[in-house]
């Protein structure tokens, strides 16, 4: 239930307005409650800092590093 819920808030958030994050870059289960699961992340995908959207976090500083650090891991 967890997941499916933070699953919904991630697509939620995409639909606001001026919002320039794309759902299909975006791993499932990269919203985390806290700074500390997201920074775990962070190290994990190699990228530094976190980012806050709505009342969750995203692992590395942006978005953008985000995405670049998905796209590292992936190969």
């Amino acid at each position: 239930m967890t997941h499916f819920l933070a699953s919904s808030l991630l697509l939620c958030s995409f639909c606001l307005p001026g919002t320039l994050v794309n759902p299909v870059h975006a791993q499932e289960g990269d919203m985390f409650p806290s700074k500390t699961g997201a920074l775990q992340r962070a190290k994990h995908l190699k990228c530094t800092g976190v980012f806050q959207m709505g009342n969750q976090w995203m692992p590395c500083k942006d978005f953008n590093s985000y995405e670049q650090a998905i796209k590292n891991e992936k190969n």
